[in-house]
């Protein structure tokens, strides 16, 4: 009689797995600063007409891209980097995963 109203055990917890990865922000980030001013125009021209046309203040915008989309790649590659150095350091990549299997 006991056992009629018993709720059944939970599942046990799953085996504790590796540390989460940490990817870098920098890489997103970088993305978003390179095309921001394109971004930035794009919504703008939702709400103003002839955004694109350079004799307006927005119309410079997509010309600040010669200037971001460099410093946005620098910032990615900078990010990759530091994902490769940590991955190289703790002895996590995929390489090295596969072939312990």
């Amino acid at each position: 009689m006991s056992g009629e109203n018993t709720f059944p055990s939970p599942p046990p917890p799953p085996p504790p797995s590796r540390q989460k990865k940490r990817r870098s922000p920098l890489v997103l980030g970088g993305m978003i600063f390179g095309i921001s001013p394109l971004l930035f125009s794009l919504v703008a021209s939702i709400f103003v007409d002839n955004a694109f046309n350079e004799s307006t203040a927005l119309g410079s915008t997509p010309w600040l891209m010669f200037l971001t989309l460099p410093i946005g790649f620098v910032i990615v590659i900078i990010g990759l980097a530091a994902i490769a150095t940590r991955e190289i350091k703790t002895g996590n990549s995929e390489d090295s995963i596969s072939t312990k299997k």
